[in-house]
């Protein structure tokens, strides 16, 4: 029984569809699809730097502008941050207290609060050192 729903959007005939890949992971079948549109509204005038992005594990971020300076936010201190909450759930869980147990709902939620932040502080921090004029891709 296929699961898809946020689909209409991409049938309205504004959106153009390339490749497709079909993927099975964990038991489950994926079909990705890359899908372009042509946004008219765009303003490139207004467009005072491009920055490329690419987000990952060992650096959060590392951008490239259109100056050829790279820039490389580390993550260490986030990979460490998050190896400790996964080694206290683990703990915590193996223990199966009612403390514990408590313990566990506090925590639940605590490390993706934590994580929203971080990324937000991020973006925060990009739009400063560019600039609010600045398409970020």
């Amino acid at each position: 029984n296929p699961i898809c729903h946020g689909f209409d959007q991409y049938f309205d005939g504004t959106w153009s569809f390339g490749l497709a890949k079909l993927l099975k992971t964990g038991g489950k079948w994926y079909l990705h699809i890359s899908a372009t549109k042509t946004v008219a509204n765009f303003d490139n005038q207004t467009v005072k730097h491009v920055v490329g992005i690419d987000r990952g594990l060992r650096f959060l971020a590392t951008t490239y502008d259109e100056q050829g300076q790279t820039a490389f936010f580390d993550g260490k201190a986030v990979m460490r941050k998050r190896a400790k909450y996964q080694k206290l759930r683990a703990k915590l869980q193996a223990k199966g207290t009612k403390s514990a147990k408590r313990r566990l709902k506090k925590l639940s939620g605590q490390e993706n609060r934590w994580m929203t932040d971080v990324n937000h502080q991020l973006s925060k921090t990009l739009v400063q050192k560019f600039g609010s004029n600045t398409l970020f891709v």
